[in-house]
């Protein structure tokens, strides 16, 4: 299985994952130029992309999706409550789309798929696991807390890509609006830098080998701040980082690490 971020950040969000003959998209909220780009590196074109996971519809999660399926006719896979936002967003989207069912394994080309439910204020919104060949890896953004569903479907994941949003202080000090800054700082908004550093230290203890800490708020943090959170976690947790695990920050807007599972 090889992952990548194709971008990672508030302004938008799309992974490649591939396995075999089968590649997949998670997001599509990134320009379809933008996608096309960064797939090039893979030697893929967009024809090569089999459907796009759609984690709950919000702009930067679905901004390219209706471009996808006006040129490519590619299949977008969701929740039932994201279907219900992502037809009034877009719905020319709507013959395009195919509903399953929160929590419950499917099949797909090459790939086992399961998704968890995610605590953030979007109907239906989920994360995502993915299993070839022995391998097993977690998309978990867009959280509010870390919920015990997150946790034990982020158990045992080879690579776990996950959301560090925000530096707590820095938010509550920098140029948002007090009802934006309720908002991430809620349940049902984004994760903050010690509270990713938590999930990813006890998910090194879990085993994961690679963790990448992602969706950076541009305003609200910095890979440095996200790294030293991560890393004081480890270390309390008396693992080493860089030798327990191995810990990476996601590029808001260029492809991450290569991940090879």
């Amino acid at each position: 299985m090889t992952v990548c971020t194709l971008a990672s950040s508030s302004s938008g969000n799309c992974t490649v994952v591939s396995s075999g003959a089968t590649h997949i998209l998670i997001d599509a909220g990134i320009s379809m130029r933008r996608i096309k780009d960064g797939l090039r590196m893979f030697g893929l074109a967009l024809e090569n992309i089999s459907c796009v996971f759609v984690t709950h519809d919000h702009n930067d999660h679905i901004n390219g999706a209706a471009t996808l399926t006006k040129y490519y006719k590619t299949p977008l896979f969701m929740s039932y409550g994201t279907a219900n936002g992502i037809r009034c967003a877009f719905p020319e989207t709507d013959p395009y789309i195919n509903c399953f069912e929160t929590g419950v394994e499917f099949g797909f080309g090459d790939f086992s798929a399961s998704s968890f439910p995610t605590p953030h204020d979007a109907a239906g919104s989920v994360g995502f696991t993915f299993r070839a060949h022995g391998a097993k890896m977690v998309y978990a953004t867009d959280l509010g807390y870390v919920s015990a569903e997150v946790f034990e479907a982020s158990l045992g994941a080879d690579l776990a890509i996950i959301e560090a949003n925000h530096d707590r202080d820095r938010l509550r000090n920098g140029p948002y609006p007090a009802y934006i800054k309720r908002r991430i700082l809620s349940e049902y908004g984004h994760l903050g830098n010690t509270e990713s550093g938590d999930l990813a230290a006890r998910l090194a203890v879990s085993g994961s080998r690679y963790i990448q800490l992602s969706h950076l708020s541009r305003e609200n943090n910095t890979p440095e701040l996200a790294r030293e959170a991560a890393n004081k976690a480890f270390i309390a947790c008396g693992l080493a980082p860089g030798k327990d695990a191995v810990l990476d920050v996601a590029p808001p807007y260029a492809p991450g690490r290569v991940y090879e599972l």
